[in-house]
């Protein structure tokens, strides 16, 4: 759902109320946007350290990609690799104005 929904975002197809309708709607009892940004988060923080983590999120063009450089390095040691978003996706991020 997630990988659909992104690209009319950014296409700004949905109106800022129906991004908030519809982001709201992932929510559970602990929904997966807080789960998903605190893994990201803990992975940026402990491979480049907290002013990385800090610059990615004031600038979130940025989180994506800081987070797939980070995962990259953690999957060459792991057994267990970590998904990464699509060079694609972050194409298509860096390229907006800021959000």
């Amino acid at each position: 759902m997630t990988k659909r929904l992104l690209p009319v975002i950014l296409d700004k197809r949905l109106t800022d109320e129906e991004i908030q309708k519809t982001g709201y709607s992932f929510f559970g009892i602990q929904g997966p946007w807080y789960t998903v940004s605190w893994q990201m988060s803990v992975l940026i923080e402990k491979t480049y350290g907290r002013p990385a983590l800090i610059e990615s999120f004031c600038d979130q063009r940025k989180l994506l990609s800081t987070y797939n450089r980070a995962a990259e390095q953690y999957n060459r040691k792991s057994s267990k690799p970590l998904a990464l978003w699509s060079a694609s996706l972050i194409d298509r991020l860096v390229s907006t104005e800021r959000l």
